[in-house]
This record gives structure tokens, C-alpha cells and sequence, in this order.
């Protein structure tokens, strides 16, 4: 299975310490991937941009960071977006992460103490396969039941 398609532009960044992707398969659905040894603070600011520019004109948006290849999640980086998400919430219908590294998931778990709960993902299949569903739904009515059906 196969994420679907980019749609509605896609932006890339890259920096000494990796290369951050942004996309939208679907008006109301954002998907990043980061790949590389260090999600810092810069990244962090480009990523939050742009999904801030985003949810100012959709009223609901799900969100899935593909974070399976990222080796450490800086702590200025996880502060800055955690604070940025904060106002933004409202406007955020699912936000949901994959990781495969531990210290990244501890960064996720404190990120989800302030914002009252992200979802984790370990498995790629079903990652994609939400991201699916959240594109096949309309805007607002994705819901994450795990464990997913297909």
C-alpha cells in the first residue's frame, strides 16, 4: 500500500541535519516526513509555518508526521511546536505520529501531555492506512480507531 498522491503543492526543506517533506494528498489532510540524524528547532519553525498557513483557511485539518526515520527530536524543536499547536488546536482534527526510535517517542509523549493526547504509530501499514482513511473522509469526520480495519 501506497500513500496517496501529493496534492495541493509540496514543500521539502533540507538542512545538515536531514530533509523534511510537507504535503497535502487531500485539502484538509497534512502529511510531513522527516529523515535524517537531528529534527531541530529550524525544521520545526519551516514545518509549523506552513501548517499554520494551512489551517488558517481550513477549519479542521488532520495531521500525520512520518517521523519513522528520524533519529533524535531536539528539544527546542518539540517545545517550539508543541507551543505553536497550542492555538492552533482547535483546529487540528487528529493529529497522529509514526516513530521508530524511543527517544523520539519520549519526545512525542511529553508533546502529548500539553496538547491531550497524540496518537503513535510503529507499523508503516497502518500509518498509511489511516492517512488513507483521513483522505477518503471529508474534512472533520476522520476519526482514529485503533485498531484499524481495512
Amino acid at each position: 500500500m501506497r500513500v496517496p498522491p501529493v496534492m495541493h503543492g509540496a514543500k521539502t526543506w533540507t538542512t545538515l541535519n536531514g530533509e523534511l517533506q510537507l504535503w497535502r494528498p487531500a485539502q484538509h489532510v497534512i502529511v510531513t516526513r522527516f529523515q535524517g540524524s537531528m529534527y531541530d528547532a529550524h525544521l520545526a519553525h519551516l514545518a509549523m509555518s506552513a501548517i499554520e498557513e494551512i489551517v488558517a483557511s481550513e477549519p479542521l485539518v488532520d495531521i500525520f508526521h512520518d517521523w519513522e526515520e528520524m533519529e533524535l527530536y531536539a528539544t527546542q524543536a518539540r517545545t517550539l511546536m508543541t507551543e505553536r499547536a497550542v492555538p492552533i488546536a482547535a483546529n487540528i482534527n487528529t493529529l497522529s505520529v509514526l516513530f521508530g526510535s524511543k527517544v523520539v517517542l519520549m519526545g512525542v509523549s511529553l508533546a502529548s501531555i500539553k496538547l491531550g493526547g497524540i496518537p503513535t504509530f510503529t507499523h508503516r501499514k497502518e500509518f498509511e492506512q489511516a492517512i488513507r482513511q483521513a483522505v477518503e473522509s471529508k474534512p472533520g469526520e476522520f476519526k482514529l480507531k485503533l485498531p484499524l480495519s481495512e
